[in-house]
């Protein structure tokens, strides 16, 4: 099988270390993005298998970038869902809006992430 590839864009570097971490554990590639610049950069060069995405960034919020992602990009098939600590009803909603997958709110613990995970991409036992 496969390494699958997750591009995690957070610019919250603890967090982004701890996800990354306990996701490599799982044996998956992920590439760390903490800013909208760099996430588009790593975009172009490689398609991953899903986007983990926060709406709080600075510069560019993150729904802005999801939909400069959907309508712009070659890679509008790939999924990504939105990870964000605005939780209302209504930013669940705007992200689904603006073209996400799925949302989940933070914080949120292991096995949900490993939950998240195993929707969109094979992960191995």
């Amino acid at each position: 099988m496969a390494q699958a590839t997750v591009l995690l864009i957070d610019d919250e570097k603890p967090y982004t270390k701890v996800i990354k971490d306990a996701l490599e554990a799982q044996g998956i590639q992920v590439m760390v993005a903490n800013n909208a610049m760099e996430a588009l950069m790593l975009f172009q060069q490689v398609t991953p298998d899903l986007v983990l995405l926060d709406v709080m960034m600075p510069e560019v919020d993150g729904l802005k970038l999801l939909r400069w992602l959907r309508e712009h990009s070659e890679r509008k098939r790939v999924p990504i869902h939105v990870v964000s600590a605005k939780a209302q009803p209504q930013d669940r909603e705007a992200a689904l809006r603006s073209g996400a997958d799925g949302f989940t709110a933070k914080p949120f613990t292991m096995e949900e992430l490993r939950k998240l995970i195993r929707e969109y991409v094979a992960v191995e036992s």
